[in-house]
């Protein structure tokens, strides 16, 4: 069951940005309403053979929209005998959906789920949700506490329940790593699968681009075979970090064109690419993006994914902005790519799509991967990124929404976030004890054999990440 809201789209440029301190991205202490009424919204019904109407809803914070949360979902009545709560939300047939390995709907609440508990059962002709084990906090049951309801593996399911390799590396180029991210999908010709795979040294010190392989998208080798490192960019920092960014996009004579985001020795980014075989050997070395306001040492940014549609090249890119907060990502779209690229020519059009301090939207605070992905003829875009510190489950929280082009502008789906990372579950699962904490960048999505793959990275406090993947099935 699909809940409606207003789709939040382009975010208009003219706002003031306003940098938060610290203390206001604190979570404000918010004092429990009366419950209301609910007055019932119609539900958007998404096209058949849309992307969207593959994903559910993992996470129910508000009856009406999980974007603007006008309305939050309040208890009515506790029965602490039979533990077990009475909500305003109607739809709770929601909760009866199964996760892909009959996995367990929560109450959450409070910022970064500070509080989860299991739900047991739902009895839908009296409404009474019961409660099973607390397994973080302690529920707030008064009348009028405000609750979420969350459970991510009604969108997917974790690729062998593990990191994605086995074992999983701990060194490089014969030195010692510390993390390893995905960084774009190529299909080989002959029906391989080869991921790039940068690898982080030290806290981002350095960091180079490696490669793993795979004959079925599950099954996971990692190459300990240097592609790229900074020292042969004559524009990088010397020892510095380069990192590959969205699925290489494939040229008319076969090679593979590679956004890149390469350190400066200032420490700003610039845009950048490169071109490889299949082999990946290097055709093209690393190239500055010549378009201006993407390249230069006064610039911090890079790209973020390249594709074709409608016979036009689309871009992404992500600026970042002061204080390490992370918030715009732009689109420029061009009739000829490489005038494009190495002459800011053909240049179609340049537009901001996501400016997250002023959005109303899921990423509001934080946006900073994006990646395009075209099923059935649609093209849309996985956005990713963190919310600012609030009393929801998303506050400071990893997560990725779901966006489709409509012809003239981006439209969200109402439901985003629809990927957010396990959290605390792993004290219920404990094989998800490596993926409790944030969702990482960059995303690198395939679709094969009826299944959207999404190779990305789950966070834990020590190493800052294990690279993984998860599929969404699309029968």
């Amino acid at each position: 069951m699909i809940i409606a809201c207003t789709s939040d789209n382009v975010v208009p440029v003219t706002n003031v940005e306003v940098i938060p301190t610290v203390e206001e991205t604190l979570p404000e202490v918010v004092e429990e309403e009366e419950p209301v009424e609910e007055v019932l919204m119609p539900e958007e019904v998404f096209p058949v053979g849309s992307l969207n109407s593959f994903f559910s809803n993992c996470l129910i914070s508000d009856r009406s929209s999980n974007i603007a949360r006008k309305n939050p979902i309040q208890i009515i009545e506790y029965d602490q005998v039979n533990n077990r709560i009475k909500t305003n939300y109607s739809y709770l047939e929601n909760l009866l959906v199964q996760g892909t390995n009959n996995q367990s709907w929560f109450v959450t609440q409070n910022g970064e789920a500070s509080t989860v508990v299991e739900i047991v059962s739902v009895n839908i002709t009296e409404g009474w949700i019961y409660l099973g084990n607390t397994y973080l906090g302690s529920l707030n049951a008064r009348i009028g506490a405000t609750v979420e309801f969350f459970n991510p593996f009604i969108n997917y399911e974790i690729i062998n329940d593990r990191p994605l390799f086995s074992p999983y590396p701990t060194v490089a180029s014969e030195e010692n790593l510390h993390y390893i991210q995905p960084g774009g999908m190529i299909e080989k010709s002959d029906g391989t699968f080869i991921l790039l795979t940068p690898v982080v040294f030290g806290p981002h010190t350095k960091r180079s681009i490696y490669y793993a392989s795979s004959t079925n998208l599950e099954d996971w080798t990692f190459h300990d075979d240097l592609v790229l490192e900074t020292m042969t960019i004559p524009f990088a920092k010397a020892n510095g970090n380069v990192f590959s960014t969205g699925n290489p996009f494939r040229l008319d004579d076969g090679s593979l064109l590679v956004l890149l985001g390469v350190q400066q020795p200032n420490n700003n980014y610039t845009s950048a690419y490169m071109i490889l075989d299949e082999d990946l050997n290097i055709l093209q070395q690393p190239t500055e993006i010549m378009i201006p306001e993407w390249n230069g040492l006064d610039q911090n940014s890079f790209p973020l994914s390249i594709t074709k549609f409608n016979n036009q090249y689309r871009i992404l890119f992500h600026r970042r902005n002061p204080s390490f907060i992370d918030r715009e990502i732009h689109e420029i779209v061009a009739s000829n790519l490489f005038d494009a690229l190495n002459f800011n020519q053909s240049i179609i059009s340049s537009n901001i799509i996501h400016k997250g301090n002023i959005s109303s939207g899921y990423l509001r605070g934080k946006a900073d991967d994006a990646a395009y992905m075209e099923f059935n003829s649609e093209l849309y875009i996985l956005l990713g990124g963190e919310e600012l510190g609030s009393t929801y489950l998303t506050s400071r929280n990893r997560q990725y929404g779901l966006v489709k082009w409509n012809g003239g502008s981006w439209d969200h789906d109402s439901r985003s976030p629809l990927l957010v990372n396990p959290v605390q579950l792993h004290k219920k699962y404990p094989e998800y004890d490596w993926a409790w904490d944030h969702l990482g960048a960059f995303v690198s999505p395939i679709i094969k054999n009826n299944t959207l793959y999404i190779f990305m990275a789950f966070g834990t406090d020590n190493p800052d990440y294990f690279i993984s993947g998860i599929k969404v099935s699309l029968n």
